[in-house]
């Protein structure tokens, strides 16, 4: 074999071990985006789950509240008021 044949058959090896290394790196690309995508979606669901969570429990703290109020509205209306005062003492300019 001469040199010249040797070097052309090195090449055209070297040629399609980058053509799969480039066709290894197109499926990684692939395998990574949708990876990232099923990870997305995956955490929006867990987003979406907790914010569903938290307004539930919101709901039900507002309902507490809400019935308490119901039940003593005298001693909430008087701290109210007594809160407003106190606010309106502090923000006041003039003391």
């Amino acid at each position: 074999m001469t040199d010249t044949t040797k070097i052309d058959t090195d090449i055209d090896a070297l040629t399609s071990e980058l053509k799969q290394l480039r066709s290894d790196f197109s499926r990684l690309g692939d395998l990574l985006q949708s990876t990232l995508r099923h990870a997305g979606k995956s955490a929006a669901a867990e987003a979406s789950a907790a914010g569903e969570k938290v307004w539930s429990d919101a709901k039900v703290k507002a309902d507490e509240v809400a019935k308490a109020i119901q039940g003593e509205p005298f001693a909430f209306t008087f701290g109210a008021f007594a809160a407003g005062l106190l606010l309106g003492w502090i923000f006041s300019s003039r003391r």
